[in-house]
């Protein structure tokens, strides 16, 4: 009877350890660090890193990212990386000329030294609640202070890595004494227009086609008059060229017709034919 007793306590106090193990260990994901608190000490300034860590049953852990996460702003599915968008997120922006609606991302972390101060500031938050409802709306009202600086197509066409990195300093101003964030980078992925500003963009850019299309035939055709010129210019060489050659050649003939010549050719004529023609530079002399 005493063994059953004593086996029941021992299997009893296996169960209670176990259960006070469960109660008193945390697990810290990859890339996180642990903000420890209990009702005794408050917040622990050292945090957990990486792993399974024991801290007591008593013990509260919120989790931080330290590692880069990635916040989406964007009013299309594919952007989150699902088939059906739950919540629209875009940022409408204004802008020098009109309203865009920007999808964007923003690449941030939590800066590992501030995370205990921010459990205290947020009232026992963990990274994730913070960003979801704090820092989240914080983002979007300061990238609405920076793209009025810009035109609609600035944003939309020709400056979107400008504005970019204009928001990214923005942010991290703002965020890193507010809420302990760093920002690496904020990345515009997409800008649409309202129906009406569309078409003035459009508008816009067919008069820069067609102006610089103007440009490009001008300039060809100034080309083609730059080689129709050279082209005359060589022929005309080419001319005078032959018509010295030619004048050449008929002073070389010229002077090569001697008299002794002309009595040659006579003889051989009056020999051969009965008749003779000797032509000279001028004339042509025919004798029977």
């Amino acid at each position: 009877m005493k063994a059953k007793i004593v086996g029941a306590i021992i299997a009893v106090a296996v169960v209670a350890a176990g259960v006070y193990v469960a109660m008193s260990g945390t697990y810290v994901g990859q890339g996180e660090v642990g903000v420890v608190y209990t009702a005794k000490s408050g917040v622990k300034e050292k945090t957990l890193g990486p792993g399974f860590q024991f801290v007591g049953p008593l013990a509260k852990v919120k989790d931080y990212p330290v590692s880069q996460q990635q916040l989406v702003l964007s009013n299309n599915a594919a952007d989150f990386n699902e088939k059906k968008l739950e919540k629209d997120t875009h940022v409408d922006a204004p802008a020098d000329g009109g309203m865009v609606k920007m999808n964007m991302t923003v690449n941030y972390n939590f800066i590992p030294e501030r995370v205990t101060s921010l459990y205290e500031k947020f009232n026992g938050m963990d990274g994730e609640e913070i960003v979801e409802s704090k820092v989240k709306n914080s983002i979007i009202a300061y990238i609405k202070e920076v793209t009025p600086k810009f035109t609609v197509m600035d944003i939309y066409s020709t400056k979107r890595s400008e504005v970019g990195a204009e928001i990214t300093k923005y942010l991290n101003e703002k965020l890193k004494g507010e809420y302990g964030i760093e920002v690496q980078s904020a990345l515009i992925i997409d800008v649409q227009l309202d129906e009406e500003l569309q078409k003035k963009v459009q508008a816009k850019e067919q008069a820069k086609q067609d102006a610089e299309k103007a440009e490009l035939d001008k300039q060809t055709a100034i080309a083609q008059g730059e080689a129709n010129k050279a082209k005359a210019e060589a022929d005309k060489a080419v001319t005078i060229t032959n018509a010295e050659a030619e004048a050449e050649s008929n002073r070389i003939v010229s002077q090569s017709i001697t008299d002794e010549l002309i009595r040659m050719k006579e003889a051989e004529a009056r020999k051969e034919h009965g008749w003779v023609e000797v032509q000279g530079a001028d004339t042509v002399v025919t004798e029977k």
